[in-house]
Order: C-alpha cells, then sequence, then structure tokens
C-alpha cells in the first residue's frame, strides 16, 4: 500500500525498448570512430533521439486529475461484491493524453487490473469543459472486515513507441468501512431450545375489564376490520382493538476477544485475517445478534475483555439498527486485556462465542449463565496445517474444557474456523434434542 507521501509523486523510467536503443546509440557512436565510418554517426543520433523525445513526450503529458470515489453500497460487507465509481476530470488547461488506470486496494496485489484511460480535454479557464472528465468503474470484493483505504489512484503513461513510461499516484485514499458477513440462521434455532415462553413477544394485561384495555374511540383512518362491536355498543360509539402492549425478551452474547485464545493469531500476512478462528467468532456474533434482534429480542453483549462496542441501553435498543451494530464490528480486534472481574448476569438465553480461553476465562463465562436459563456456547478452533492437507485428520476440543462446561449446564457446540455458520447454529437444534430425551 502507497504511503500519502508519494500521491502527486511522478516516476520516470526507460523501458527495455528504450535502453536497447540507448546501448545501440553507444555502439553506433563507438563503431563510428573506432571504424572511421561517419555514417554511423547519424545512426547513432538516431536511435537516441528516439528514447529521448519520447521521454519528454510522457513527461509532458503527464496527467493531473481530480478523483471522486462513489460506493455503492456506501458500506461494504465482506466476501460480497460492492461497485466503485471514480469521477476522474482533467484539471489543466491542456489535453491530456490515453493512458493506463488502476486503483489502490489494500488486498492481494494491491491494485486492481489496469484498464484504458481515455484522453480528456482541457479545462475551461473557470469552469470545467464538457469532455474533460470521465468516469470509471471497477468491482470490488473485500475479503475480510475492517476499515481499510481504497486509492490512491495510479496513472500509467507510455509513448506510442513503448520506451518511456511515467506512473504516479493522483488523489487522497478514501476510508471504507467494511462488516463482517451476516449469515442467514434458521428460525426454529432458538426457539426449538428454549420452548415458547421466552422466544415469543410477551403480552402485558391490566386490571379491569378485558374490553377496557384492549379497546379506544375510533380515529380518522382505523381499519374497519379493527372495530370492537361488543365495546361499540355499550359506550355508543365505534370502539377499535388497540395495539397490544408488548415486553420484549432479552438475550446475551458473550464474545471472546482475548488474543490468548486464539493460537492462530500470529505469523499471518498483510492481507489476510489476524486470526482466522477469530473471524468466525465475529461473523457468529454479528449473525447471531442481528437473527436474535429480527427475532423480536433486546440484545445485550458482553467480551471477555475491555470492551471495544458500544453499550446499549433497553430503551435505544428500540431505534438501534443492524447497520450500526455492523459497523461497530468492523473494527473490533483481539486484547491483550484481561477477563472481566464481576458478573453482568441478565435474565434470558446465553449464547457465547470463544476461541480456546484460559481457565480464568471459562470460569468468568461459565458463571453467566442463570440456573434455569439455556446456554449455548460455540468453542472456535483454528484448522491446522495437517488438517488442511488431509480432510480426514481431526483434532478434537479439549475434552477437560467440553466437559467442564457441560457439567456447569451449558449446551457446547465444537466447531473450526471454516466450519459453516448456518450449521453450527442448526446443531443448537440437534444437541438440545439429544439432551430432552436423554441420547
Amino acid at each position: 500500500m502507497k504511503r500519502r507521501d508519494e500521491v502527486g509523486r511522478v516516476r520516470l523510467a526507460l523501458t527495455q525498448r528504450g535502453w536497447l536503443f540507448l546501448v545501440a546509440s553507444v555502439t553506433a557512436f563507438a563503431w563510428a570512430y573506432a571504424a572511421g565510418l561517419p555514417e554511423l554517426l547519424y545512426v547513432g543520433v538516431l536511435l537516441a533521439a528516439l528514447p529521448i523525445a519520447a521521454v519528454i513526450y510522457v513527461w509532458t503529458g503527464r496527467p493531473t486529475l481530480g478523483v471522486n470515489r462513489t460506493f455503492t453500497p456506501h458500506l461494504f460487507e465482506a466476501g460480497r461484491s460492492a461497485n466503485v465509481s471514480l469521477r476522474l476530470s482533467n484539471l489543466r488547461t491542456r489535453s491530456t493524453r490515453r493512458a493506463q488506470w488502476w486503483d489502490s486496494v489494500p488486498w492481494g496485489t494491491g491494485r486492481t487490473t489496469p484498464a484504458p484511460l481515455p484522453a480528456l480535454r482541457p479545462r475551461g479557464t473557470r469552469f470545467a469543459s464538457r469532455g474533460n472528465g470521465v468516469t470509471v468503474e471497477y468491482e470490488l470484493r473485500p475479503p475480510r472486515r475492517g476499515i481499510f483505504p481504497i486509492g490512491p489512484l495510479g496513472v500509467d503513461l507510455a509513448d506510442p513507441f513503448g520506451m518511456a513510461r511515467t506512473w504516479q499516484l493522483l488523489g487522497e485514499p478514501q476510508q471504507v468501512i467494511v462488516t463482517p458477513e451476516v449469515v442467514p440462521l434458521a428460525d426454529t434455532g432458538l426457539a426449538a431450545s428454549i420452548g415458547d415462553g421466552e422466544a415469543r413477544l410477551v403480552q402485558r394485561k391490566g386490571g379491569g375489564d378485558e374490553d377496557d384495555t384492549m379497546t379506544r374511540e375510533y380515529r380518522p383512518g382505523d381499519a374497519m376490520r379493527r372495530v370492537h362491536w361488543r365495546a361499540s355498543a355499550r359506550y355508543g360509539d365505534l370502539m377499535v382493538r388497540q395495539e397490544e402492549h408488548r415486553s420484549l425478551p432479552e438475550a446475551r452474547v458473550i464474545i471472546d476477544t482475548r488474543r490468548d485464545s486464539y493460537a492462530d493469531a500470529w505469523g499471518q500476512q498483510d492481507d489476510t485475517a489476524e486470526s482466522p478462528a477469530f473471524e468466525w467468532a465475529i461473523r457468529m456474533l454479528a449473525s447471531v445478534t442481528v437473527h436474535l434482534r429480527r427475532a423480536g429480542f433486546v440484545v445485550s453483549i458482553d467480551e471477555t475483555a475491555p470492551t471495544q462496542l458500544p453499550q446499549l441501553s433497553r430503551r435505544r435498543q428500540r431505534t438501534w439498527n443492524d447497520e450500526e451494530f455492523l459497523i461497530g464490528l468492523a473494527g473490533v480486534q483481539l486484547s491483550d486485556g484481561d477477563a472481566p472481574a464481576a458478573s453482568s448476569m441478565k435474565p434470558g438465553p446465553v449464547i457465547a462465542i470463544l476461541g480456546m480461553p484460559d481457565d480464568a476465562t471459562v470460569h468468568w463465562v461459565a458463571r453467566q449463565r442463570r440456573s434455569g436459563e439455556l446456554g449455548i456456547v460455540f468453542l472456535v478452533r483454528a484448522v491446522t496445517a495437517m488438517e488442511s492437507l488431509d480432510t480426514s485428520f481431526h483434532l478434537p476440543i479439549a475434552p477437560a474444557l467440553t466437559e467442564y462446561l457441560a457439567d456447569a449446564g451449558w449446551l457446547v457446540v465444537p466447531v473450526r474456523d471454516d466450519d459453516d455458520h448456518g450449521a453450527a447454529w442448526e446443531a443448537v437444534v440437534v444437541e438440545s434434542g439429544r439432551s430432552r430425551t436423554g441420547g
């Protein structure tokens, strides 16, 4: 990725063909003097003039462009395609020449595939003129979540004979937010585990006559199907059924953000995730939280290390959208901090997404489930090199860890960092069904 101080800097170089012409020119001069053939001097001058003219051509033709990027959608999701549109405008009062453009990206080779940039007309003395700008587009597929710079724009200009070229970086980088992938989860996953009482909205009924608490006076615009005829006959005016007052059930998600819990959190390349196992955990956190909120739950999130995600009150959650939450997840990183010392137990089911935590973290997590409430823990393990080469080879999750959590009343679901999130969620139904039948 290019540094900011390189933006605007022009680099000039001869191509291999240009250097061959210069070498041939020097050779012609040497033979002219050695062999006493003045005709070779003219050949040497001609051979030298071509690359020199090419250098002048590309140097004087270097463009000065205004760069403006727009992203569709404005928020990227890891693994999903997005469109980047660049509006390039000529800022000089002379025409530009045909060139090649590419955009800097923080993945793969560090740049997009070069594409033709047409010649642009000069800018007017006071205003932009027609034809002095062009819009180019490309598709971007971020491989992982995070906050990344896109740009600057690279422009390559070569002479028609391919003897010299210039390249430069134009425009400032623009930050993009890449949120974790949200995997659709089965609707029956949690409801099948905890029964009807917690997964559904709970109606509150006040005292007094039921008709009084369920009706109100008719207002213009109310649908006739909501008219409560018995109450209307009693009061002599049209009465309609009012919205039922509902309270939202609560759920809690715990995410393991301690670096020591992920053995693969080192030795990664710049274009890969810091820890594939941790990225699996973040995707599961995003998927579970969005799934529960859409099912009507008030969701609170706790971390096993110092808090990075904002804590939202129950009142604010009613206006909290998924986008705000996913943006916060884009910047979550592994932490070297210690596990929380205090417990913040709340009513409702608890879903924990852990790596391979130490004893202190395991004991803290085990105490977060209230007696009688459902507790689900996903234990995420990184795939080893041996497993990646031989798919039939599998290392088990530490038995002592799973037994301890199971004895504490948790439903343990071991997963690997290459497992499907939807399948892991559906495993909750299978395991809970076995526990109820004693299988």
